[in-house]
């Protein structure tokens, strides 16, 4: 029933409102897309940040295969 409730009032705030106005109303957990933009050096600092195992494991799991990915492509840069 919550779930059905929160669905509903999500719906009808993405009807009138902001997709991110919408979202407030979402428990926590619900999946979401976000684009980054960053140099090559920014996104290092970012895979420094975010693939250590103090970082929150859900990120850990996006991270680290786009780290893979980046090492791939930009071999010189991104070297283990």
């Amino acid at each position: 029933k919550a779930m059905e409730d929160s669905e509903r009032t999500y719906l009808q705030l993405l009807a009138t409102s902001s997709p991110q106005a919408a979202r407030t109303v979402l428990p926590n957990s619900c999946k979401t897309e976000i684009i980054v933009y960053a140099n090559l050096a920014e996104w290092r600092h970012i895979f420094n940040l975010r693939t250590t195992k103090a970082a929150e494991p859900s990120m850990r799991e996006v991270m680290i295969p786009l780290q893979a990915d980046f090492r791939e492509r930009f071999a010189e840069i991104f070297s283990a």
